[in-house]
Formats: structure tokens, sequence, C-alpha cells
């Protein structure tokens, strides 16, 4: 019992003494770390810290959740179906593409939450590289290019949501309940960012039509910002605010001030003569080919690492998500789609229409943008594998503008080279090109559209109109992400995408077989989708077959509602009214 009582006291006495000492026990400093306080001081510093924001702009765009720039931004869209191998493949994106999504998304949350990380990466630096600190050329360059991400960030939550918090430094721990950012006020943050970022004489510039510059340039800032004044026209007539307020500024956006800012901005771009479209075939305009193509703005350059597949494999979604239903098709052929894709946004039948009505089914573009199936056997040798396959979302047309030859631009795991554009020279010509239209420049409207009409083969057009604008747009830049804004900004949205959710199709296809040289030559392909055709004793109807979906209703484009994303329940929870912070759900939510 002695011995019991020595070591109780024993221990006793040590935990005593530890905790008497945890202060100076836990104040140890932390090896391999830098405190804040003692960064962000050398050139060296600055370039890691801008190195951050880049990638921050890059998992905002396509390494994160199933590549979500281009997921979200054309899934809002009429362009494509949400796809998948199946029926909730992925219900969150269904949700979205069939406008039957709430506030608590979290693919809403996650893309929110990561503009606003990306804001304060740059906030650090902006917030960090001043007055005397910012004494050389390197940090003002590092300034320079933090504030056109920062505007970049602002211009995509803006047009998203409207009134986002304004956050234009970085947060004290009493500032995190943020409100509703005043649309006004955060355009000028926008424009005065992007008009600092130009004028400051730091940023690259490109000397020829055919350098390589990895960074922003100069003439990227001016584009965003002529996109940025064209976006105001609507939003800052009550586009921002949402609601009955959307409604109307579509009728007062013609006569906005911003038009004539934007097309002088613009003018900039193309009169620097550093920027072309690019001279080979439209099906190549997001492939390998075009890898610092003197027609991107901006490009995310990536290096195939056969010993890191993995890192390549987030960067190359589209060659394992945007993709033909591989567990059904295949090649016959020379060409040979890459493999393990998942048949996400998938063409919708009525871009594929648009494309024939307004330039042709054998114009390159359209072919370089969507085919049909009957030209994926006949003009590729690609098909449905032996036997009969049905393919969920799918109209019975097929996506070229992502698709990946696996013997040519689809390496080993999915990981590629393929760099990937934020921005291409045919929207800035089309941009301007409506911008001129708008503030009464009929001949330079005319001019801009032209240039892009003729790389697709097409005559050209006087006296356009601004639905003219419109359908060349959706042509030539069909699934790039910029349909769904203007959709709404133009006063379409409810029009074309209505009823979006009230039916699904499902393609079914047959192969009976194919025929080859003594070579190995593809000569015959013998596959089709039309009629009917029996197999092991059961016949099949080929072609395309709508379900009905969301049969109780609440599917489709909602006037009042869907102009603007909600703002994610996780941060209504925190910073909203709902927990009495100042932060006001957008009407409708």
């Amino acid at each position: 019992m002695k011995i019991k009582y020595v070591l109780t006291g024993a221990i006793a006495i040590a935990l005593a003494y530890s905790f008497a000492c945890s202060d100076k026990l836990l104040d140890i400093p932390r090896k391999g770390v830098i405190p804040q306080s003692d960064f962000y001081q050398t050139d060296e510093d600055a370039e890691s810290a801008l190195a951050v924001i880049y990638k921050y702009v890059w998992t905002t765009t396509y390494s994160s959740d199933l590549g979500i720039y281009p997921f979200i931004k054309n899934i809002l869209s009429d362009d494509v179906y949400s796809g998948g191998l199946k029926r909730n493949d992925q219900s969150l994106y269904e949700a979205l593409n069939e406008f039957t999504y709430e506030a608590e998304n979290t693919y809403l949350r996650g893309y929110f939450q990561r503009f606003y990380n990306l804001i304060y990466r740059c906030n650090l630096v902006l917030g960090s590289f001043t007055g005397d600190n910012l004494d050389t050329a390197v940090k003002k360059s590092a300034v320079a290019q933090a504030k056109v991400w920062r505007a970049w960030a602002y211009t995509e939550l803006i047009t998203m949501w409207g009134t986002p918090p304004l956050v234009d430094h970085c947060l004290t721990t009493d500032e995190y309940q943020q409100p509703n950012g005043d649309p006004q006020e955060l355009w000028n943050l926008v424009i005065s960012d992007l008009t600092d970022a130009i004028n400051s004489g730091a940023l690259a510039k490109k000397t020829s039509v055919n350098d390589k510059v990895a960074h922003v340039t100069v003439s990227y800032a001016q584009a965003l910002l002529g996109k940025a004044y064209i976006f105001m026209t609507y939003s800052l007539n009550g586009g921002a605010l949402g609601g009955a307020e959307a409604a109307a500024a579509v009728t007062k956006a013609p006569s906005s001030e911003y038009w004539a800012k934007a097309a002088e901005v613009l003018e900039q771009v193309i009169n620097s003569n550093m920027y072309t479209l690019y001279d080979g075939p439209f099906v190549d305009i997001l492939k390998l080919a075009t890898n610092w193509s003197p027609e991107n703005m901006f490009e995310f350059n990536r290096i195939y690492d056969a010993s890191n597949t993995g890192n390549n494999l987030s960067a190359n979604f589209e060659s394992f998500m945007i993709g033909w239903d591989n567990a059904a098709i295949t090649g016959y052929g020379e060409i040979v789609p890459c493999n393990r894709a998942s048949n996400f946004l998938t063409p919708r039948r009525e871009a594929y229409e648009a494309m024939v009505a307004w330039q042709g089914a054998d114009n390159e573009r359209t072919k370089g943008s969507i085919r049909t199936y009957s030209q994926l056997v006949g003009e590729m040798g690609v098909g449905v594998k032996n036997g009969i396959y049905s393919i969920y979302a799918c109209d019975g047309v097929f996506d070229m503008k992502y698709f990946r030859d696996e013997n040519h631009d689809c390496l080993t795991s999915h990981a590629t080279e393929k760099n990937y554009p934020l921005m291409r020279y045919a929207e800035v010509l089309l941009l301007a090109s409506e911008a001129n239209l708008m503030a009464g420049n009929q001949a330079k409207a005319d001019q801009y559209m032209n240039i892009v009409r003729r790389r697709a083969g097409l005559p050209d057009m006087s006296n356009i109109t601004l639905p003219d604008i419109q359908q060349e747009k959706r042509c030539e830049l069909y699934m790039e992400g910029t349909r769904a804004y203007d959709l709404i900004r133009w006063g379409l949205a409810a029009e074309y995408m209505k009823n979006q959710g009230a039916d699904i199709p499902y393609f079914s296809a047959y192969t009976s077989g194919a025929d080859y040289d003594s070579d190995g030559n593809l000569l015959s392909l013998d596959s089709t989708s039309e009629g009917t055709v029996t197999v092991n004793g059961v016949t099949y109807t080929l072609g395309v077959q709508n379900q009905v979906i969301n049969e109780s209703g609440g599917y489709g484009f909602k006037v009042g509602k869907h102009e603007l994303l909600p703002f994610p329940q996780g941060e209504m929870l925190l910073s909203g009214t709902i927990v009495g912070g100042p932060l006001v759900q957008n009407p409708g939510w």
C-alpha cells in the first residue's frame, strides 16, 4: 500500500510540474516555417507568393471537383446535358443542369469558396508589397498580376452571385461576417484593379504574335476589362440584384454608357496585332496542336510527367470526364478515343441544330464541335462496340471540341501535355463586335465578326444584328463557359432553358462488325443507329428515346430566381441572416 501511495504522489508531482512548465514547453519555434511577418520581403518571396496565386487560379478552374470551371459554367447552359454513365452518376451536377439545385449544393459551395481562397492569396500579395517594400520590378509585376487575378475572380463572382461580399484586404477576426457587396463598388474594384495593372508597366507584353508568355499579359488584362464593361451594362442596371430587377435590366442594358468603353479597350487588344486566329483545322482548337497558339489570350501550360500521372489526371479532366462512353464506344480505324471516358457534358441536339441552321452540317466548325453518330462511323471509323449499346444522356450527337485521341493527345492514365486556355482571341473579336454594335459603330461590328466567320469558312455579313452575334458566338464558343451568362444578360435564358430537366435522352446503336484489308486497315464499319434490330431474340429500337424525369415538375430556368446562384447554405449559416449576420440570400432562394 505504501508503494501505491508513493507512486501516485510521484505521478501527481510530475503532472503538476508539467502543467506549471506548459507555457515554456509550448513556446517552441516551429522548424522549417517562416513567420508571415518575415515573409513577403524579397523578390524570391514575391515569386513564391505569385506561384501560389496561379495555383489557386488553376484549382478554381480545372483541377478540382472534376474540373469545376468547365463543368459548372457549361452545365448551367443549354449547350449540354450533365451526362454520366447513368442517371444519378453525379446527381449534384444533374440538379444544376436541370435547375433543381438548392443552396446546399456542395459543388456551388466549393466553387464560391475557391474564388475567395484565390482572393485571399491576392490580398496577401497586395497588402504586403506596398510603400517602400514595392521597390523592385519583380515585386511590381507580382502586384500587377495579383490585381488581374483578383479582378478575374470578382468578375466571376459578380456575374454568378450578383452581390458577393467585397473583400479587398486580409480580414481580421472581427471582420469575418461580411455583408453583400454593393454592385457599383464591386465593379469599381474590378475596373480599378485591371486599370492599375494595365497602366503599371509591370505586366508582360508580347513582342511578336508567336511569343509564348505563361503569365498574364497587358492584352489579357485589357480583354478582361472590356469583358467586364460589357457585363456591367446588364449587371449595374439591376442584373446584379436578381429578381424583378434582373428582368428589367435586359431592357435597360442597350443604353448603357459602358458599351463604348468596352469597344475602346477591346480595340486596344485588336490593334496590338499580337494575336490572331489559329489557321489550322477547327477540330484542333482545344487540342495539343494549339498549345501556345497566337489565338490563346491566356493558357495554363502542362508538362507530361509519366512518373506523376496522378497530378496529370487531376488536370486532364476532359479526357476522363468529358468524353464518349468508353463502355460503349470504341475505335475501329486509326482513331482510338481516350480510355475510361465517362460521358459527361454530352451535347444537346438543340446546340447541334443551331449550328447546322447557322453554318451547315458539313461546315468544319460544326464538325469540329459536334458530330452525328453517322459521321463518327463514316468519317472516323468509330462506333459502339460489337453488339447493341445504349448511352445515357445522348441525343445521337457527340462532342468533338474536347475529344481526345488516345494515339495522339491522350497519353497514359489520362496524363497530357495539352494546355488549357481561359480565353481565346475569337472571344475578344466577338465581344468587340457586340460592344461596337451596341455603341453605334456598325462597320466595326461587321468587321470583327467577319474575321471570325472567315476562319469558319463562312461568307461576310453586313449590317449584322445582335441575334447574328448571338448565333455566331454560340457556334464559335460552344462549351467554353460563356453561354450561360450570355443567355441571362440577353434575356434569353427562360426561353431557351424553361423545359431543361423535363426528360433525358438515351441513344442506342448497333454494330455487327468491321472489315479490314490484309494490312489491317479499316475498309468498312457496319454500324447503325436507325430502325430496329433483333439480337438474341430481342428486338431493340435504335436511335434516341426520351425518358421523362422530374415528373413532379420543379425543373427548368425560372425568371426572378435563376439569374443568380444562391449563396451557399454554409455561408448563410456562418455570415447570413439565418444566424443574424449581414449577408442576405439572393431573391427566390
